[in-house]
């Protein structure tokens, strides 16, 4: 049987959302065969009971991997270990036990676009953002129209360019990642690296349909969770950041190399920021991007620079501790 989609989803702690996520998998419209390769790292709660059950209902479509020791922990990357290797499709799309698939077309519409133009490494789509805190829903990008997406702009950032929960991309762009993916494991992310080698081994298509819910705060135990206001999760984050970039350098081209230097700076800069190193922010190489800032930013800094022992007697009483 020749597996034309491999949908790959891992589940950890997903009870409440695992169903809704396998059931927006298993009722894809499609006029070709997919598989539903489904982990589970030993979850406490009945996300393997549910995943049991749709491997039970759907035999030919859900692949279950039930993990009875919790991999994550101990550094596995459960993709390349397990997921990776079971995946038989010519195409493979991803999707987090959390979130889900709002159209039963998704997977036809992608496989469509794809195989009419080989040229493209990956189609994605518009997602659906759901606040689990307030109920919220907003979608993720405004900008009208079905689109390519160029590597300078997924160089900013995944939350410029698409959400994971809208890949779908060509096999071997997947399973065999570059060195920079990994660094970027390393330090809790993979997204950005995987949308960048996308784009460096060919166009990506964007349809501007929203196909996908992300869930935000579904997990407050996730590497995730919190990274934007927790001191010690956004500092390592933009120290993987920063390497990343680094090891994406060499297998940029001559008109790249200039981005990403660009954007390491700005990183850079960003680092210097949360570490309370204000003297440093103004001088080069990141003078002309301080000036950049807003003018709360620059008013900010001044005033620390101005008085540096109650910025330090600040940043301790806010847990900004370094080290």
């Amino acid at each position: 049987m020749d597996i034309k989609v491999s949908v790959l989803c891992t589940a950890y702690q997903h009870e409440a959302y695992i169903r809704e996520a396998l059931e927006s998998f298993v009722t894809q419209q499609t006029d070709f065969v997919f598989e539903v390769i489904v982990s589970d790292d030993a979850s406490t709660d009945g996300t393997a009971a549910i995943i049991r059950d749709y491997a039970a209902r759907y035999p030919d479509i859900v692949r279950p991997i039930l993990l009875t020791e919790n991999q994550y922990s101990q550094g596995v990357n459960l993709y390349d270990r397990y997921l990776f290797p079971a995946a038989r499709g010519e195409y493979l799309a991803a999707c987090e036990g959390d979130d889900c698939w709002l159209d039963p077309t998704k997977l036809q519409r992608q496989v469509d676009f794809l195989d009419g133009h080989p040229e493209y490494s990956a189609c994605v789509h518009n997602t659906v953002a759901h606040f689990t805190k307030t109920g919220e829903e907003r979608v993720l990008f405004e900008q009208s129209g079905d689109r390519d997406i160029p590597f300078s702009q997924v160089l900013r950032g995944m939350s410029h360019a698409f959400h994971t929960s809208s890949i779908m991309a060509r096999r071997d762009y997947i399973v065999n990642p570059p060195d920079f993916r990994n660094v970027a494991y390393s330090y809790g992310f993979t997204d950005y690296a995987v949308g960048l080698w996308l784009t460096m081994n060919g166009k990506v298509r964007f349809l501007d349909r929203p196909m996908s819910l992300y869930r935000i705060g579904s997990n407050p135990s996730a590497w995730s969770s919190g990274v934007d206001t927790a001191y010690p999760k956004l500092r390592r984050f933009i120290q993987g950041e920063i390497a990343m970039l680094n090891a994406l350098k060499p297998h940029t081209n001559k008109e790249q190399r200039p981005l990403v230097d660009a954007v390491r700076l700005e990183r850079e800069y960003e680092l210097l920021y949360i570490e309370g190193r204000v003297d440093e922010m103004v001088k080069p190489p990141y003078r002309e991007i301080h000036r950049r800032m807003g003018l709360k930013r620059r008013v900010s800094t001044a005033v620390k620079r101005a008085f540096p022992h109650l910025h330090q007697w600040y940043r301790k009483r806010k847990g900004y501790v370094d080290g």
